[in-house]
């Protein structure tokens, strides 16, 4: 639940495994294949006589200096602007403010999302029937959201979680004095499976 696209982050993901992949696999090769690396002592030169040919046919001007250099040094700052970029929008659409009143005569209120997102890990802290509980708060769309995700026992049913976790939040919207909206993620996985089950009365 950020603001970074899900579609381009696994894209991302995907085209920079590929390429560390490929990489890999060539170090590999040269490393433990002697065919290999006899082909590629034998194929070096060439590549970088035609590399040096092409670089000689694309003078920039009269500087000597070939325009296809500057060009992979532009495309390289670029490529790493856009990666900062990317770098710096993980995680966001996390917000430390869940509430803010308009002015009113007796001034401005402010809710900390830490108050919410505490009074609900104590609400669920104590339930037999989950194991763990994190509670975080994140912009949507200029709405505060709170993200609830419960890692329930084996043998729990979702419905009994959902409604445990369902009630907790009734509480916090009595305590808060409005409906705040909450995004509910119900686990069980590993952590159900290998943690002692509590027989539920």
């Amino acid at each position: 639940m950020n603001s970074t696209n899900r579609g381009m982050n696994r894209t991302f993901i995907f085209i920079i495994g590929l390429l560390l992949m490929v990489v890999g696999v060539a170090v590999a090769a040269l490393s433990l294949l002697p065919a290999f690396r006899s082909g590629w002592q034998a194929t070096a030169p060439a590549i970088k006589r035609g590399v040096d040919d092409v670089y000689a046919a694309s003078p920039m001007f009269s500087t000597g200096t070939s325009w296809i250099g500057l060009g992979v040094i532009a495309l390289l700052l670029v490529l790493i602007a856009a990666l900062l970029v990317f770098i710096v929008k993980q995680g966001r659409g996390r917000t430390r403010r869940l509430i803010r009143d308009g002015h009113t005569e007796n001034g401005v209120t402010i809710i900390d999302a830490a108050v919410a997102e505490d009074a609900l890990r104590d609400a669920l802290s104590d339930r037999p029937e989950l194991i763990s509980t994190s509670v975080s708060t994140y912009d949507v769309r200029g709405t505060p959201t709170l993200n609830v995700s419960v890692t329930a026992r084996r043998g729990v049913s979702p419905k009994q979680v959902s409604q445990t976790v369902e009630a907790a939040v009734h509480a916090l919207d009595s305590v808060l004095g409005r409906e705040i909206p909450v995004v509910v993620q119900i686990g069980g996985g590993f952590r159900a499976r290998t943690t002692a089950s509590t027989r539920l009365q």
